[in-house]
């Protein structure tokens, strides 16, 4: 098996659900990031409004974090954009 089959096979494997997870993790990260640079509010500044360290704010923006529903709702407030819409 090729190792681009193998890549394939792997990716078919993964739950829809994590997939999608993964996805709107990463599209609210580049969200954040866009919303801040149109602010021109640095992560330093952005972190203390959130209350939240630098590192777990770089966290965020690595596309990683699973963001509960009052974080959301704080960062939202701060860059006075929503994040999400229902």
């Amino acid at each position: 098996m090729s190792a681009t089959d193998l890549f394939r096979e792997t990716l078919a494997s993964i739950p829809r659900d994590v997939t999608k997870q993964v996805d709107w993790s990463f599209r609210i990260a580049d969200k954040i990031d866009a919303r801040l640079k149109e602010l021109g509010m640095t992560q330093k500044e952005f972190a203390r409004k959130v209350e939240k360290t630098e590192p777990e704010v770089s966290r965020w923006l690595g596309g990683t974090h699973n963001f509960t529903l009052r974080t959301l709702a704080k960062i939202s407030s701060v860059l006075g954009e929503d994040l999400i819409r229902i």
